[in-house]
């Protein structure tokens, strides 16, 4: 499975090719093997708590809001290729997962340096975001909370705060059963979904 989501990437196959896929697949196996409802004309889908409509077979996204183009592939990547796992009760970093080391560095600098430079002299801003996500907080770092991107499907974003003599620190944490429904490409841009949502709701406060 190839990426789809970086642009002028020679080894990268087109979007066209994944709704050709979609198209030619059979709705009640995604549905069955994602637990996800189909009415007999789309899918009902949830991400970060809102509600989107992916019809079947000519894929057009509808919602609460409207959906960016990265959260349609990632809402496609979901159906075609991953499954439901229920959570098994541990919360890993991106390194932990089999796959992990691929996309390390860029998941690093994407989205755990982002989010820490982002909020690290933030905390209050960090609090209002993630009241209106929304999140619940846990007690790791200085501040951190767990946003729920799909059914059972967590994130922990854990921010330790700068100081003068050190800069902010992050993690970000995904719950186990995240390895069945996304592959390692497919994380590293949730992190960028989660962030760009976070950043759309700081700019509405």
């Amino acid at each position: 499975m190839g990426p789809i989501y970086g642009k002028n990437n020679k080894e990268e196959l087109p979007l066209e090719h994944y709704l050709a896929r979609y198209r030619q697949g059979d709705p009640e196996e995604m549905a069955a093997r994602c637990q996800v409802p189909f009415d007999g004309s789309a899918f009902g889908l949830t991400l970060l708590g809102q509600h989107f409509s992916a019809s079947f077979p000519d894929y057009a996204v509808t919602g609460d809001r409207a959906a960016t183009n990265q959260e349609r592939i990632l809402f496609l990547r979901y159906l075609l290729d991953g499954r439901y796992a229920p959570f098994g009760g541990q919360h890993l970093t991106y390194r932990e997962f089999p796959w992990g080391e691929v996309y390390l560095q860029q998941f690093t600098g994407r989205c755990i340096k982002r989010f820490a430079f982002t909020y690290g002299a933030k905390p209050a801003l960090l609090r209002q975001v993630m009241a209106k996500l929304p999140a619940v907080p846990v007690e790791r770092g200085d501040v951190g909370f767990r946003v729920t991107l799909m059914d059972e499907l967590t994130i922990d974003l854990i921010l330790w705060l700068g100081d003068d003599e050190f800069p902010p620190n992050g993690q970000i944490l995904f719950s186990d059963n995240f390895r069945y429904a996304f592959t390692a490409e497919d994380m590293a841009n949730i992190g960028d979904i989660v962030l760009g949502r976070m950043k759309q709701l700081a700019a509405e406060l």
